[in-house]
């Protein structure tokens, strides 16, 4: 395009009343994208004094590659996320790549490199991200959340509602007349560990109960077993000892089980203990753990269906979807 006007996709995107996301596929050569949309795409460019050659914007051939960006795989919680999107994808003719790395400032450009290299035609992203890294995205590739939320950028999404399974989770808690109840959370960069900690608190406040911030703790993304537990063992330790934990994940349930049986605890006559996802963990502890089980293989399919119908040309914002949850009753709160 010789002599092209600095213009904005959204100014090319308002012009030719396209998305986003398709002027980008038209401007990426994506075979994706209809004759007549192409066309209409590049009218709108020629209109707005760009010098368009049609052919230097004809499409190329792509592998159809599908990125899945996660944080860590050292948590369990993501891997039968990754397997269903995966089956998903190549039972619709698509290949998913995994990808683990978090997203930052300095790591967004190794993502967007990569996804150019292998000429990848979506993302689906797992990982926590800023605003201004969501925004840059979009406009470059199909991109569909998975587990977090892309709402503030108006990036479609799959999730559920932390808030609610986590109120739920502390108020079964509350039901055994536990009032020191310790949160063992995530990064408080993720949406589920500040909506999972929203639930906690609104819980405890809802029983007239007060928030004591020494029975809060943040675990790094890689839900660490050994820092749970250590983190466990100081609390366990202290003068107001906690008499029930909850976990934002089942491997930091059972740091928490381990750690109280340690301190020669009983789980759950003297301490009770919650967990969340329902990974395989959960119920070969002894004992087994209560939990919040979420629909792990349900949000890998909808996630890769989700940005699959993005890159085949279909708008998918208004079809952001929060899955229900189910809390597991198990030994780590059955008190005989």
């Amino acid at each position: 395009m010789v002599g092209t006007k600095k213009i904005t996709y959204e100014e090319i995107a308002k012009r030719s009343k396209k998305s986003v996301a398709t002027v980008s596929r038209v401007l990426n050569k994506s075979p994706h994208v209809t004759e007549k949309t192409r066309s209409e795409v590049i009218e709108a460019m020629q209109a707005m004094g760009m010098a368009v050659v049609p052919t230097e914007l004809t499409p190329v051939s792509e592998q159809n590659l599908i990125i899945f960006n996660v944080p860590t795989l050292k948590n369990p919680f993501y891997s039968p996320i990754a397997s269903a999107a995966s089956a998903t994808a190549m039972a619709k003719g698509y290949s998913v790549l995994i990808n683990e790395n978090p997203i930052t400032a300095d790591t967004i450009d190794d993502l967007i490199d990569l996804i150019r290299k292998t000429r990848a035609v979506g993302l689906v992203c797992a990982n926590s991200l800023q605003e201004a890294h969501l925004n840059r995205l979009k406009e470059l590739f199909p991109l569909v959340i998975c587990c977090e939320s892309g709402q503030s950028a108006h990036v479609p999404f799959v999730t559920i509602d932390d808030e609610t399974a986590a109120y739920n989770a502390v108020h079964h808690i509350l039901g055994f007349k536990k009032r020191r109840i310790a949160l063992i959370n995530g990064p408080n960069s993720f949406k589920y560990s500040r909506a999972r900690l929203a639930g906690y608190r609104q819980a405890l406040l809802d029983a007239g109960l007060t928030i004591d911030r020494s029975l809060i703790t943040e675990i790094g993304a890689d839900m660490d077993f050994d820092q749970a537990k250590a983190s466990c063992l100081h609390m366990l330790t202290s003068t107001n000892a906690p008499d029930a934990f909850f976990c934002i994940s089942d491997v930091l349930a059972a740091a928490a089980i381990k750690a109280a049986l340690e301190m020669g605890r009983s789980v759950p006559e003297d301490i009770i203990v919650v967990g969340f996802d329902d990974i395989p963990i959960s119920s070969i502890m002894n004992p087994t753990i209560t939990t919040v089980r979420q629909p792990t293989a349900q949000i890998g399919s909808l996630a890769i269906e989700m940005v699959i119908k993005q890159i085949e040309g279909e708008e998918t914002w208004g079809n952001s979807i929060y899955l229900g949850t189910e809390l597991i009753i198990r030994e780590s709160s059955q008190v005989r």
